[in-house]
């Protein structure tokens, strides 16, 4: 059975039942669902191709979701909009007591290989999500939170993509050269250098009793997926 971070993270923000998922962006948390047997839904701009046989893509834009309400158990959002019409959007579609999840990675820059790393490339982490981001808008219950925090191996052409991937878009991919230099100061002895990742989750419940008649949206494709 699967113990990743990103498995119990997974398992974590839909809950201990099996249930229709909505996931906002084509990310790996998508894919770790459907293998825990969730029946998910992908939708967003990014959507350009189905990826996994047991998951169903749906290309959308902007706040509106092509969706009828109380469609799904779960929405899955990595990247939390606190606009009222996005917030609004995700308690419509939401069954009643569904959860809206959301998830942050972050790393250890205390490391002495991190601190030279970031001075190379800079940092573009996401900040996590304020949890008042949920109860401040009157449709949802108090959040929970949880942190899973995990060790992880990366070889060079590891450090190398990890090194891309976080680098800030002000910082040219030339730079990537002194990040070979970094790994034989660092890691040349064991061939790997140990990265700290910090995982924060968090869920709410929607309430739906100050919700107003469903309206479903204009001139959108609506998908009834219980």
């Amino acid at each position: 059975m699967n113990d990743s971070p990103e498995a119990r993270s997974a398992k974590w923000l839909v809950g201990d039942t099996l249930s229709c998922v909505l996931h906002l962006g084509d990310g790996s948390l998508a894919y770790q669902l459907a293998e825990q047997g969730h029946e998910v839904v992908v939708a967003g701009d990014d959507v350009v191709a189905s990826r996994h046989e047991d998951i169903q893509y749906v290309r959308s834009a902007g706040e509106r979701l092509p969706f009828r309400g109380d469609a799904f158990d779960v929405v899955i959002v990595p990247e939390m909009r606190e606009a009222p019409t996005a917030l609004a959007e995700y308690a419509r579609v939401l069954s009643p007591d569904g959860l809206l999840s959301t998830i942050s990675q972050r790393h250890d820059d205390s490391i002495p290989w991190m601190r030279k790393l970031r001075d190379i490339t800079g940092a573009r982490e996401p900040a996590a999500t304020p949890v008042d981001t949920f109860s401040a808008s009157g449709l949802f219950r108090e959040p929970e939170t949880h942190a899973f925090g995990t060790w992880e191996k990366l070889d060079l052409p590891g450090l190398m993509r990890f090194a891309e991937a976080t680098r800030h878009p002000s910082v040219g991919e030339s730079a990537l050269s002194q990040v070979r230099d970094l790994f034989l100061s660092y890691g040349a002895q064991t061939g790997f250098l140990r990265l700290r990742h910090e995982t924060s989750c968090v869920r709410a419940r929607v309430d739906k009793a100050g919700m107003g008649h469903d309206v479903e949206p204009p001139d959108t494709l609506l998908l009834d997926l219980r």
